[in-house]
């Protein structure tokens, strides 16, 4: 924006909006402060601001801090991100999506950066249609949208769950539970379609009392166990390791116990996984692989590459949380 457009927009002189900006003593305290509100709210920067700016690199990481604070899935996915930045010599800001405002292009340009990597965005987000035209190039994760300076990277979410569900079936589950964390999420319902893929690949008739519709919470999970306690599945697939967090705290209520009568697993491999008790089969994901390539999709895009999708496979983790089901559940 240059200092002409702001004369334009406000009907003033080009010189009475200079020594506005600048400090001039023959300016009206009034037209002063209209002249430096429109400017701060247009991204408006000096020539010196402009100089300082163009010697830093930045990049923004853009989380959502609506998530559970327990599932930290972003810490490592923004630290391996930030490293490989630093390396190249770009700065990295992490930010909370709920700050993009009071667009996704002006908040990037107004804070200079150069591009983003947006970790959590689902369906509803304010600016979630904006990013199919947008400029600025810009890395999703576990998540799909068409744009021209778009790139995601995502986790193999269907095939990993289909071998979760099939790791249940081989124990002998017929009767499957699963916990959809969000109806308005990507990974959430690639998730939901590895668990149904799952069950017809092992012959299970799809039963739609056997799912439960949360968020990704552990709360949600805590919800979730007494709906499958009034039920007659033997497992259940969480969406998350949080999630399964809640289901196992919360199974306790009814007299029932992981996996002796109920197995569970997980999703994530957090850390939290490997200490709960019973310790929780789960997916492991290479969160600090998922974050350097991320950072080299979006250096791509900025090098006016074509976008591009990733997909990363995960690991099935076996700990304690499954079994065998009763014989009086089968």
């Amino acid at each position: 924006m240059r200092i002409k457009d702001i004369a334009d927009a406000l009907h003033l002189s080009v010189s009475t909006v200079s020594k506005a900006l600048n400090g001039g003593f023959d300016v009206s305290p009034e037209t002063k402060e209209q002249v430096l509100k429109y400017a701060k709210e247009n991204g408006y920067k000096s020539r010196d601001e402009r100089l300082k700016v163009k010697s830093i690199r930045r990049l923004c990481v853009l989380f959502d801090n609506a998530v559970d604070s327990k599932s930290n899935i972003f810490i490592p996915l923004s630290l391996a991100f930030a490293e490989a930045a630093r390396v190249n010599n770009f700065e990295t800001i992490t930010r909370p999506i709920s700050d993009v405002t009071p667009s996704y292009e002006k908040f990037m340009m107004n804070n200079n950066y150069d591009g983003a990597f947006i970790v959590g965005l689902n369906y509803l987000s304010p600016f979630f249609k904006e990013l199919e035209t947008t400029k600025i190039p810009t890395v999703l994760y576990d998540n799909i949208l068409n744009g021209e300076k778009v790139s995601t990277i995502t986790n193999d979410n269907i095939n990993t769950i289909q071998r979760l569900v099939t790791l249940l079936a081989k124990s002998g589950h017929k009767k499957i539970g699963f916990i959809h964390a969000d109806k308005q999420s990507f990974v959430a319902n690639e998730r939901y379609a590895g668990y149904i893929i799952g069950l017809m690949m092992n012959n299970i008739e799809y039963n739609p009392d056997y799912v439960f519709y949360g968020s990704f919470s552990e709360a949600s999970g805590f919800e979730a166990s007494e709906y499958f306690a009034q039920r007659d599945v033997t497992a259940v697939v969480c969406s998350s390791d949080i999630i399964a967090v809640g289901f196992i705290n919360g199974i306790e209520r009814f007299h029932m116990a992981v996996p002796k009568d109920i197995s569970v697993t997980g999703y994530d491999d957090l850390e939290i996984s490997r200490y709960i008790k019973p310790p929780l089969t789960t997916i492991r994901q290479d969160l600090e692989l998922i974050g350097e390539r991320a950072y080299y999709l979006l250096t791509s895009l900025m090098m006016n590459r074509a976008s591009q999708r990733i997909v990363v496979d995960g690991d099935i983790i076996v700990r304690s949380s499954v079994s065998v089901p009763r014989k009086d559940n089968e």
